[in-house]
């Protein structure tokens, strides 16, 4: 329960209609535990007291839930399986992992094999549903039991697998119900994960590749500097390229193809960002682990093995992974 995790987790915990706890780790948990988790919040402040605040440093001290919200950074993905298993009821838990990234393939796999499931089966049944969620807000952690969420905000989803006995409609249904309690959420049901999960790339490539690879820069920077926000254009284009030739390869017709108008919403959203501070921005500047398998390389294996020549997108690729090996961010 970090920024993204501790934000949606604070609103689900104001609506009233759930019995909400969370995983903390560190000095999050123990000064959370103390003095109630704060969101600062352009939708609304909200402050969980410390006597309210039902926080955990380990999974296996909650017991089985209905929903679990998986906020981790992508670094963390293969601790998924062990945290989440403790929370499991196979016949009625549902998992939204709400991560950047082109997840969906390994996380499957991995829970599966932690669970003994057959790989060549395409239910996953050591969980109702699993979700891909995909975050467009700006929200970081402040400090210990202090987040700041300055910008958007809108959560988009889509279901990445299901068990044998529900139904991708009763899925995105049970989604939808979820969610709606939660009035300062906009929350948008995808009918197309990929497709999700590459609209959320035309942001994420762009912007937070050039962050990263300019060594370290706000938003504000990259779209008021007219080369850095032609690099963003051709990045983008490179990036709908992709996603596009993988939603074809994948039986999707040009219903679900991304475009122009991504672009702009994209674009719309950074000129209105300020000074944010992207995520991986952030890992470079204070030396963390930081996502560069599923955030980055993924894009561009996919794209060479679809045959689409990305070669902005290779350089800004390659930039980010020589700061990631300088400075031991793995």
């Amino acid at each position: 329960a970090g920024a993204v995790g501790g934000y949606y987790g604070a609103r689900l915990w104001e609506c009233d209609a759930y019995d909400v706890k969370f995983h903390m780790r560190g000095d999050h948990f123990s000064q959370s535990k103390k003095s109630g988790l704060g969101v600062n919040s352009i939708n609304g402040d909200i402050h969980i007291p410390s006597n309210q605040l039902q926080a955990y440093t380990d999974t296996s001290e909650i017991g089985k839930v209905d929903w679990v919200v998986v906020a981790l950074k992508t670094t963390s993905l293969n601790s998924i399986p062990s945290l989440v298993t403790p929370l499991l009821d196979p016949g009625r838990t549902r998992i939204i992992a709400i991560m950047n990234g082109l997840i969906e393939n390994d996380l499957i796999k991995m829970l599966k094999e932690f669970h003994g499931e057959d790989m060549d089966d395409e239910e996953l049944n050591c969980c109702k549903a699993l979700y891909g969620g995909m975050a467009f807000l700006c929200s970081n952690r402040l400090g210990p039991g202090s987040i700041d969420h300055s910008f958007a905000g809108l959560l988009s989803c889509g279901v990445a697998a299901h068990s044998g006995d529900t139904s991708i409609e009763e899925c995105i249904e049970s989604c939808r119900e979820f969610w709606k309690p939660v009035i300062n959420v906009e929350t948008r049901l995808e009918s197309s994960l990929l497709g999700g999960r590459w609209r959320k790339n035309v942001w994420n490539l762009p912007f937070n590749g050039i962050s990263v690879a300019m060594g370290g820069i706000t938003i504000d920077k990259v779209v008021e500097d007219e080369g850095l926000r032609k690099l963003a254009d051709k990045v983008m284009d490179e990036t709908i390229a992709i996603a596009n030739a993988e939603l074809q390869k994948n039986g999707y017709d040009s219903s679900f193809f991304l475009g122009d108008a991504d672009k702009e919403k994209m674009f719309d959203l950074s000129d209105n960002m300020g000074p944010y501070k992207t995520s991986t921005m952030i890992d470079l500047t204070e030396r963390r682990p930081m996502e560069v398998q599923y955030l980055f390389q993924e894009p561009l294996k996919r794209a060479h093995s679809l045959g689409v020549a990305v070669p902005h997108l290779e350089t800004l690729v390659a930039q980010i992974c020589a700061f990631q090996k300088w400075h031991g961010l793995f």
